[in-house]
């Protein structure tokens, strides 16, 4: 049998896959694993008009997404940076229109997932039946499945999933400590690619050693990419915390009036070519790992 092929490339080709129009599915939750170096990359390659979801609360790599105007239409349940505030280019978009929200709940945009998961056309919530939100919804189909009143959700199928781990072999094996929240299934609900940055690249037969530890099996990944703090200024579990800093940084820039403030925050955070260029422009790699933990100290 031949053997298998590397998955191995950086955030540029990755992204790649991503073509104007896409729906594109961002991993983790809030501020932690979410795949914010494969965002920035993304931001960088530039495709328009795509379609976000997250898995399902989302945080800044979303809020950054759509702050470059890349976003036409959006699934998202929530979109906060919790205790430090709203996100402000999500609540502005969808203000004014800018941005199609399709309201939904956790429930049913999970359910969403693993329908197209499971290549079905719809799964059956009850999260939504009574309220509000579903007589927004349309494209909800009441039914009432043994005396039980239903709501069939349409199968969601992002075009392109992208996802932080920890750890992975050059596979696409993926170790994520902590929760995979909604990453397993919307991996499944993928149908162009899975894309992953990693901290940390382990050889396979240490994948081998502890096959319990892979959580996303490398059959579901398309690419790897090796990012150290590739989830910064996000966390990322058992490696470093969230840098509430920088994350307070950017929300003073969206928040500032004065001309050229958010323009020149994305000049210094976004548009550095390189993962390591970005990295010294947060202080360095040495520096964040002191100050944010990296090796899991602050559990």
């Amino acid at each position: 049998m031949p053997g298998r092929s590397p998955k191995l490339t950086d955030a540029a080709a990755a992204v790649a896959a991503v073509e104007d129009g896409d729906h594109v599915a961002i991993g983790g939750i809030w501020s932690q694993n979410s795949p914010a170096a494969l965002v920035r990359a993304l931001i960088r390659s530039g495709p328009r008009e795509l379609t976000v979801s997250a898995g399902p609360a989302a945080g800044f790599a979303v809020d950054l997404l759509i702050a470059a105007g890349l976003v036409r239409r959006a699934l998202l349940p929530n979109v906060t940076f919790e205790h430090l505030g709203m996100a402000p280019a999500f609540r502005a978009a969808v203000e004014s229109g800018e941005v199609e929200l399709v309201e939904c709940d956790e429930p049913s945009l999970v359910g969403g997932y693993r329908a197209a998961a499971a290549g079905l056309p719809s799964q059956q919530v009850a999260s939504l039946l009574g309220t509000d939100l579903a007589a927004t919804r349309p494209d909800l189909v009441g039914r009432t499945v043994e005396g039980r009143e239903v709501l069939e959700v349409p199968a969601v199928a992002p075009d392109v999933v992208l996802l932080h781990a920890q750890e992975a072999d050059p596979f696409g094996n993926l170790r994520q400590r902590g929760t995979v929240f909604a990453d397993k299934v919307m991996a499944k609900a993928a149908r162009k690619a899975v894309l992953a940055s990693t901290d940390r690249l382990v050889g396979n037969a240490e994948i081998r050693r502890d096959p319990w530890r892979t959580t996303i099996a490398g059959y579901l990944v398309d690419a790897v990419v090796e990012l150290p703090l590739g989830a910064h200024p996000c966390g990322s579990h058992g490696e470093y915390v969230a840098d509430e800093e920088h994350l307070r940084g950017y929300l003073e820039a969206q928040g500032d009036e004065r001309q050229g403030a958010r323009e020149d925050w994305f000049r210094t955070f976004v548009e550095p070519a390189s993962h390591d260029a970005y990295l010294t422009a947060c202080g360095g790699p040495t520096e964040l790992a002191r100050r944010l933990g990296e090796g899991g100290r602050w559990l």
